[in-house]
């Protein structure tokens, strides 16, 4: 059989390596100039470094299962285990544990209460995920819990999201009648590890690598990168695919693309508004910041923060031992920037400003002042945050479409991460090679 996989993201790669080993002939089509897309990579100060992902969720061992089925168990890494900070209002403080979606576990615990104080009593309340979390917890756990891990990890803000645009489960436990404070301290004793993050020896590129290459030793796979799919039709017995450079003939298709392109390319009813966000690496000749750690493995940054443009900064160096290593004595920092509704406050700086800017903002978010970046890389995403307008219509649609070799994966569908995404690429392919 023939497939053609458009979108040579984490989920397309995932799929075409499945439908090499089940035997297809495989094209795998990105529009970028390389695959990867969050697994991308870029060298910096001679370094090679993750631009994108740089850990993944160990949430039900899906990734690690992956690693096994590629021969690569032995590439597995924890990070540091310093763990990140929150800068708040009222100052910098490690992240408490056992927190769902930055809502405490125990509202009382010592870790909380250094943060946010006591928290209030608690009243049931509905609508968007900032009112909801207000009632339940009070404004200090809403600014300086939620506010950071929700903007930080899903580019959107408490305010324009609803609790079941994040958290499907925890707001079906909320509808049943459980208390808000009562489901999460349930959703949290479901999964005890499930905060918890590994990465990849060189970085979450080397996955792309391997996936890559086990298809290609699997069966005849082509990579075609910097071609565009254009259009998708039916055609007898399976499908046709346009592209900026031919004409595709495939039995089976699957459409690894966010949702708004999958919608485009099959003439799909609901118009959806992508958001803009900002990743700035920077390698640092800074004597003493590793080994001082001033704010652990990263930052989080709270509501009401002046000063400081970035949503989030991790310290690489101090989070990855491996990357410490290869980094050779300096430091390697990643930025931030952008939320949905808000324009990066990068967007459109020129090269001195950008490093004037993220210089600040990493010196504020460490305590310290910082010399002059040795190398920055700036590198821009679109994105669909959850509560994007039209989000949940186009999923609902496209779900509808998944018929006659048609199958869709990726993080639009799966969820964020690589956690949801990768068992269900396998699955979908799975169906699909089912003819189900």
């Amino acid at each position: 059989m023939t497939a053609v996989v458009v979108g040579a993201g984490a989920g397309g790669l995932v799929a075409a390596w499945e439908l090499a080993r089940a035997g297809c002939d495989v094209v795998l089509l990105d529009a970028w100039r390389w695959p990867g897309g969050l697994l991308a990579r870029a060298e910096l100060g001679g370094i090679p470094l993750d631009v994108g992902a740089e850990g993944y969720s160990v949430r039900g061992g899906e990734v690690e299962r992956l690693l096994a089925d590629l021969g690569a168990t032995e590439l597995i890494v924890p990070p540091n285990p310093g763990g990140a900070w929150l800068q708040t209002a009222s100052g910098a403080h490690p992240i408490p544990k056992r927190l769902v979606f930055g809502m405490p576990a125990d509202p009382d615990a010592d870790d909380v209460r250094a943060v946010v104080g006591a928290a209030p009593a608690e009243r049931a309340a509905s609508g968007t995920l900032a009112e909801v979390v207000r009632a339940g917890y009070g404004r200090r756990v809403l600014d300086d819990l939620v506010t950071p891990l929700v903007g930080g990890v899903y580019s959107t803000s408490p305010d324009d999201v609803d609790l079941a645009d994040l958290a499907p489960q925890l707001a079906a436990r909320v509808a049943a009648g459980a208390s808000l404070r009562a489901a999460v301290a349930g959703a949290a004793a479901d999964a005890p590890a499930g905060a918890a993050v590994h990465g990849v020896r060189g970085g979450m590129h080397v996955l792309a690598d391997l996936l890559i290459s086990s298809a290609r030793a699997s069966g005849n796979v082509e990579l075609a990168c910097d071609e565009t799919a254009r259009g998708l039709t039916r055609r007898p017995g399976g499908w046709r695919v346009s592209t900026t450079r031919r004409e595709l003939a495939a039995d089976l298709v699957v459409l690894a693309v966010p949702l708004d392109v999958a919608v485009r390319l099959l003439g799909g009813p609901v118009v959806l508004e992508s958001t803009r966000i900002e990743v700035i690496t920077l390698v640092l000749d800074a004597p003493g910041l590793d080994g001082d750690e001033p704010r652990g493995t990263g930052v989080l940054v709270g509501a009401g923060v002046s000063g400081v443009a970035a949503k989030a900064l991790t310290h690489s160096t101090a989070k990855w031992a491996w990357l410490r290593e290869t980094a050779g004595g300096g430091d390697v920092l990643r930025l931030s920037y952008g939320r949905r509704g808000q324009t990066p406050a990068t967007a459109g700086l020129d090269a001195s400003a950008l490093a004037d800017l993220v210089r600040s903002d990493a010196s504020t978010l460490l305590g310290r002042p910082l010399p002059e970046p040795v190398a920055v890389k700036r590198t821009g995403w679109s994105i669909l945050p959850p509560g994007t307008p039209g989000l949940a219509d186009a999923r609902e649609w496209l779900t509808g479409q998944r018929i006659d070799g048609l199958a869709l994966v990726g993080a639009g569908i799966a969820g964020v991460g690589l956690a949801s995404v990768v068992p269900q690429a396998r699955a979908e392919v799975s169906r699909l090679i089912r003819n189900e």
